[in-house]
């Protein structure tokens, strides 16, 4: 892409790469490696963004991670997503991931 912009050419639209989506998952996990997905935000177009409210995620639970679900670690970590799979996401365009957290934590909401 940068060879084309230093060369002011258009940039091609098929670069023979299907888009790339990436997604946030709140994980509980159990200190053998079991565990589950409590939810997962996304689709996010760049890593970027996944990164960041990952980190903001982490954040948040610092320090109560291992008390919000008893038995378990819960941590905010980035991962591809199948763009199929995106009904199954929570959209963190529409509302701040960590607001959405906390309720789905307490119970207040999903």
């Amino acid at each position: 892409m940068l060879t084309h912009a230093a060369a002011n050419l258009p940039l091609p639209d098929d670069v023979g790469m299907a888009p790339a989506h990436y997604g946030v998952h709140l994980e509980a996990r159990r200190t053998d490696g079991t565990g589950y997905t409590l939810m997962r935000f996304g689709l996010y177009t760049q890593t970027w963004l996944a990164s960041r409210d990952a980190a903001r995620l982490n954040i948040e639970l610092a320090g109560r991670a291992a008390t919000v679900v008893p038995g378990f670690t819960v941590t905010a970590m980035t991962a591809p997503v199948n763009f199929g799979d995106r009904e199954n996401y929570s959209d963190p365009y529409r509302t701040d991931v960590a607001v959405l957290m906390a309720a789905a934590l307490t119970g207040a909401g999903a």
